[in-house]
């Protein structure tokens, strides 16, 4: 008897975890699931020109399935520059490109720690980072040191 419900609750809690993990991950193919994802480090030496920006940090962007574009964004920023706009951009490493998406233009920070978070819905510009992550940069600008940008990162 022992055994059977030893047995028993080990196949209920088995049986339980799977349900929950799906729950949290989305099934396959569903709007909430996730497309891609990439992580970049944010620096002054990736710029073009490159800058003397002291600030450094990260961006993850990730795609759902939707199009729905959810970036998070952490800059260290120790000489408290003025930083206004945080952008998507075309363009291969290298390269100066043009922007396809805002990510950040909620007035500016001087704070030594920036953090944000967000989404936007952009299905074409999220296929398209998703099938070609290389041609794409992430880039924060601070005025009035670096308004072309202070620090940028490649996806791919």
């Amino acid at each position: 008897m022992r055994k059977y419900l030893m047995v028993s609750l080990i196949a209920g809690l088995t049986a339980f975890a799977g349900l929950t993990a799906a729950a949290v991950a989305g099934p396959e193919g569903s709007d909430g699931a996730t497309m891609c994802v990439y992580t970049t480090q944010l620096r002054a030496e990736n710029e073009v020109p490159t800058s003397n920006s002291e600030a450094h940090g990260s961006t993850q962007i990730k795609v759902r399935n939707d199009g729905t574009i959810e970036f998070r964004t952490h800059i260290v920023n120790p000489e408290g520059e003025r930083f206004l706009a945080g952008h998507i951009h075309l363009a291969p490493a290298g390269v100066a490109g043009g922007v396809v998406q805002s990510l950040f233009q909620g007035g500016p920070t001087t704070d030594g720690q920036i953090m944000q978070s967000g989404e936007v819905s952009n299905p074409a510009l999220g296929a398209a980072i998703c099938n070609n992550p290389s041609a794409y940069y992430v880039n924060y600008h601070s005025n009035p040191r670096h308004p072309s940008g202070a620090v940028r990162g490649q996806l791919g």
